[in-house]
């Protein structure tokens, strides 16, 4: 069955891709496996392949960062597999890769993707509604008998859609919803930023954790907060809604 977990290990990639279950154990690692590992090892300390936990900035002497997310105190162990001489287990499973930069290293190289990670005919980038999945607004309800357990769903009414950027009327705060509140305070900080960042993607700007923070809504979909800040986006912005640039090293 495929996986769309946001994240895998080196270890998961390999055997799944050389199509070897990563959960069996075995004394001997098959040579496909090793290639794959190889490959992505190298792509790694190379800095054609960005992996979440094995990054190529340097870390300062004295740093409270955690030394295993950087590329520089794993050298060895790397090396050593890159050159085909040991495989150490324990950092593949360490070295976590991103599925949308697997996806773009994959494209980079013309490499077909691998159905396990990326099945054909999946609808992969939907667009969820601008409230976002109906699990978010789950609510307890206490049964009258022990045992068992009663939910309620707190979705907006259909009457409560995304509004325009521009409200017609004033909106009283103290009626407003949870959702509303986080949605007008996010859509006004962002136009305030918008103002002294006039770059910053949609993307950009759904991830700021400022933003998500002072507008308390850090516990809302990415995507429901897109769908919040392109109401107000400038149109320049609107039509790059993509994934946020990635920074310089």
């Amino acid at each position: 069955m495929p996986t769309l977990s946001s994240s895998l290990s080196v270890w998961e990639i390999v055997h799944r891709w050389a199509g070897y279950d990563p959960d069996t154990f075995r004394l001997r690692l098959p040579l496909l496996v090793k290639d794959y590992a190889r490959l992505l090892f190298n792509e790694i300390i190379e800095g054609n392949l960005f992996c979440e936990t094995l990054i190529q900035a340097k870390r300062p002497a004295k740093s409270n960062a955690d030394p295993r997310f950087y590329v520089a105190g794993h050298l060895n162990d790397l090396y050593m597999c890159i050159w085909g001489k040991r495989y150490k287990r324990s950092l593949m499973k360490w070295a976590a890769i991103h599925r949308d930069d697997f996806e773009e290293w994959c494209e980079g190289y013309s490499i077909p993707l691998p159905e396990f990670w990326f099945p054909p005919g999946w609808n992969r980038n939907f667009d969820s509604p601008w409230h976002g999945p109906r699990a978010l607004w789950v609510y307890h309800i206490e049964p009258e008998e022990p045992g068992g357990v009663s939910y309620g769903f707190d979705l907006p009414k259909p009457d409560e859609e995304e509004p325009a950027s521009e409200p017609s009327a004033p909106i009283n705060p103290k009626k407003l919803r949870h959702n509303q509140k986080a949605r007008m305070m996010v859509q006004h900080m962002a136009t305030q930023l918008w103002k002294e960042h006039p770059d910053r993607t949609i993307a950009e700007m759904a991830i700021d954790k400022d933003l998500l923070r002072y507008c308390d809504a850090e516990h809302y979909t990415t995507g429901a907060v897109r769908k919040w800040l392109s109401a107000v986006a400038p149109q320049h912005i609107k039509g790059q809604p993509g994934r946020p640039r990635k920074k310089p090293p």
